[in-house]
């Protein structure tokens, strides 16, 4: 049973870990969309597309705070 908690909790570290990945590369594409070709965009695109960044950016954060709990909680489990 302890294994399998363990074995849970590894695979919810690398799956969170991957999405800190893609929701990094995500944000910093529209990132630099938003600070490339700044004349082709309207107020409202810009607005969007900072916003997007920002909850992006947030959610990734939050999925690191998610993953160095579970791996505190995992290193309890091991002692």
């Amino acid at each position: 049973m302890k294994e399998k908690l363990m074995k849970d909790i590894q695979t919810k570290i690398s799956d969170y870990t991957r999405y800190i990945y893609i929701l990094l590369a995500v944000s910093t594409f529209l990132y630099l969309g938003t600070v490339i070709g700044d004349g082709e965009k309207t107020p409202s695109q810009m607005l969007a597309m900072s916003g997007t960044t920002i909850v992006l950016l947030g959610l990734s954060f939050y999925f690191a705070y998610k993953t160095k709990k579970l791996r505190r909680h995992l290193q309890q489990e091991e002692q």
